[in-house]
């Protein structure tokens, strides 16, 4: 397996570790967790139940990952983020950590029921909230605040809301 697990790791039952998975101190993860292979799990990542987190995705740590929450390959989740539960994350996503003028992230937030569309890209301090789609290769510069909308572009604007026609 060659994984590299700190000793205060602590998991729940049914959990599912790959190969070559990096995971520093202080990680957390609830029931039923899978880890596909080369993941890493920086410190004070806190991963809820039923997710599922592929192969290559990383956490920059000091974040948290609600319950059924599904992290697709090669995606990041940066320091000081919140998923809530039932997020999907697509394959290449990236959050951010820093602003544009360097300063740090007081938190990004992203609310139940999400959807995060391939290699989008979700700026520093963000709130999405519940219900939203964001598009594929979209960049979140600022709050998404009407639930179930879908949001695409650059930066992200709102296209419709779900149910619209």
């Amino acid at each position: 397996m060659m994984n590299n697990i700190h000793a205060s790791f602590q998991s729940g039952g049914g959990f599912q570790i790959g190969s070559f998975c990096v995971i520093e101190p202080n990680v957390i993860v609830g029931q039923n967790v899978k880890i596909g292979n080369y993941v890493l799990l920086k410190e004070g990542t806190r991963i809820g139940d039923n997710c599922f987190i592929d192969s290559y995705a990383r956490s920059s740590g000091d974040n948290i990952i609600g319950n059924n929450v599904t992290i697709r390959f090669g995606s990041t989740i940066a320091r000081r983020v919140i998923l809530r539960d039932n997020v999907f994350i697509a394959p290449n996503v990236m959050t951010e950590y820093s602003r544009a003028d360097g300063s740090k992230a007081i938190e990004t937030l992203i609310k139940e029921d999400v959807f995060i569309g391939t290699a989008a890209v979700i700026g520093s301090g963000v709130t999405i909230e519940r219900g939203i789609v964001v598009g594929s290769q979209s960049y979140v510069s600022n709050d998404l605040t009407i639930e179930n909308g879908i949001y695409v572009g650059v930066p992200a604007n709102l296209k419709k809301r779900i149910g619209d026609k």
